[in-house]
């Protein structure tokens, strides 16, 4: 995991040190390296505030801040193609970079033990007898992970970036009179004086710049199989697929790993996640936050303790809460309070996690969406069919990119951790896309869901009431809805606050979550919808950290 940041200039400019601030608000994201190129110039430090850049100079310029986990110290970027031509920064994991490696060692010099320095000498393969499109595209088909990618062409001016077929990692740009700059967070744009709105290359997409400035979008990678086709329909096809593919995905996150950590809610995902990597890391952590006396607290120790898994738990106190939550937005670089009330649990395990020195931690995020775990799912059968269902499905599938992955990314780099999501590898998609809806949503009154998920838990030793417990959603687990709540009325906010032209204000934001999007049609509102003085409570928060320039306000 890395941060990446650059700028071009239309004018001329030396835009240096700026992309020398930029790299600076998000020194957390690399504390192990960092590298700079500007015009031909390329400059690598072991540290970010080791780097010299007082006499380097250039009217575009790639910056990058490295957290080592895999190559060790050495492998500070940028990377750079034999015969010269492409200058590559990469955030992200390559699971195959082995096996990618030992091929290309052939007719390359690699000069470090890197997963991200596979990825310059594949495009330089491919632009033989393609355009950098092409070699992009050809590049990223071969790739077996997640990545933002910045890739600057020297014969032919134009830099490209690149972000994952599923969006797992981000990168966000903005385009103005002076320059085109981009960033792994929108607060390095900020931080140059942007405003919102910026935009996020979509996943499976690049953005190709030209040497003047001009931008052009393409799609580079299918984030799910564009044909679908069922190719399990009973229980026993689906289980036994479906285990093959995510132990594979746990063994490729895990290896040559002696200490990982676990975002664990007691949840039958995060539990999953946790139980196999017992069985393949030497010393598994699980960690938890929620509000002192919380239901996912609770069960978090109880079911750590049946199955002997290693816990920690974060207990925050109104008091706690209420100091988080700007702390927080700043961070998520969100306001909307379905994003702030799920954000606070996880920050607050992984800032545990951080202090225990923890470089790594898994993640059960994007099963709910494969497998059909929501409980407004079943209303959505019974309601809609099975046909509509898939379609909201695989809808939510598309979006976990900036409803979820984003947040948690930024979440994790703020204390300098990889985030890793097995139930997101291609081949478990792949798996859950082929496997009949009718195995994991029954309809009616099905309160579980997840059914083929559940049952690989029991299949692989896990008990049938911790796989068939019923979890209530992160914010309402946690205790964090509630907590919110309690914290906007002690401020003054309650429903007798929120005027009319606020409630109208409301309605024309974007829903994030498809709770907020859809959900709340298929049961209670009042539990889906974040009440309005709670949101107005968030957003006067944010109006007192813009003027402190910890945040940019939508223009």
């Amino acid at each position: 995991m890395c941060g990446i940041a650059g700028i071009l200039s239309k004018k001329g400019e030396n835009v240096v040190p700026l992309v020398g601030s930029m790299l600076n608000c998000m020194v957390n994201r690399g504390p192990d390296g960092a590298g700079l190129v500007a015009d031909d110039r390329i400059v690598k430090s072991n540290s970010l505030s080791a780097m010299q850049l007082q006499n380097v100079s250039g009217k575009s310029a790639l910056g990058h801040t490295r957290l080592a986990i895999v190559g060790g110290t050495c492998g500070a970027q940028p990377f750079c193609s034999c015969d010269g031509r492409i200058l590559l920064e990469h955030n992200g994991e390559i699971y195959n970079y082995k096996k990618i490696r030992k091929r290309l060692g052939k007719r390359h010099k690699l000069t470090t033990m890197t997963d991200s320095e596979v990825i310059v000498h594949l495009i330089e393969d491919h632009l033989r007898k393609n355009s950098l499109l092409g070699a992009i595209k050809k590049t990223v088909a071969e790739l077996d992970g997640v990545y933002a990618l910045a890739i600057q062409d020297k014969k032919t001016g134009e830099t490209a970036l690149v972000r994952d077929r599923i969006g797992v990692r981000q990168l966000y740009y903005a385009n103005t009179s002076k320059f085109v700059a981009f960033a792994s967070e929108r607060k390095a744009l900020w931080k140059i004086g942007i405003k919102e709105p910026t935009r996020g290359i979509l996943p499976g997409s690049a953005i190709i710049i030209s040497q003047d400035g001009r931008l052009q979008t393409f799609q580079v990678a299918d984030p799910i199989p564009q044909k679908i086709r069922i190719l399990h329909r009973t229980m026993t096809s689906a289980v036994e697929a479906y285990g093959k593919a995510l132990v594979d995905a746990m063994e490729k996150r895990v290896q040559d790993f002696q200490r990982i950590g676990i975002i664990f809610s007691g949840g039958i995902d995060s539990v999953l996640i946790a139980y196999l990597a017992a069985k393949m890391v030497p010393e598994v952590i699980c960690y938890t936050g929620g509000v002192t006396g919380s239901s996912d607290i609770i069960y978090a120790r109880q079911i750590a303790d049946r199955l002997g898994l290693k816990l920690k738990v974060c207990e925050l106190s109104q008091e706690g809460v209420e100091r988080l939550i700007p702390e927080v937005m700043n961070v998520i670089e969100d306001s909307n309070a379905g994003q702030v009330e799920v954000a606070l649990p996880v920050y607050s395990a992984v800032k545990l996690a951080h202090e225990d020195g923890i470089k790594v931690m898994l993640t059960g995020q994007g099963a709910d969406e494969l497998f059909g775990g929501y409980s407004w799912y079943a209303k959505v059968v019974e309601k809609e069919g099975y046909k509509m269902l898939r379609r909201h499905m695989i809808e939510d599938l598309l979006l976990l990119y900036k409803e979820t992955l984003e947040r948690e990314d930024k979440i994790t780099m703020a204390h300098s951790i990889e985030l890793r999501e097995p139930f997101l590898d291609p081949d478990v998609i792949k798996v859950a896309l082929a496997t009949s809806l009718r195995l994991n949503v029954r309809g009616g009154e099905d309160s579980f869901g997840k059914h083929v998920h559940r049952k690989l838990a029991e299949t692989l030793g896990i008990p049938g009431d911790i796989a068939y417990r019923i979890k209530e959603a992160a914010q309402h687990g946690s205790g964090m809805h509630g907590m919110l709540d309690a914290i906007a009325r002690k401020h003054g906010f309650d429903d007798s606050t929120v005027p009319d032209i606020y409630l109208e204000e409301l309605k024309m934001r974007e829903k994030i979550g498809s709770s907020q999007r859809y959900g709340y049609l298929f049961g209670d509102e009042k539990i889906w919808i974040a009440e309005p003085h709670m949101q107005m409570y968030l957003d006067s928060i944010l109006k007192k950290m813009a003027g402190l320039e910890l945040i940019a306000i939508q223009e």
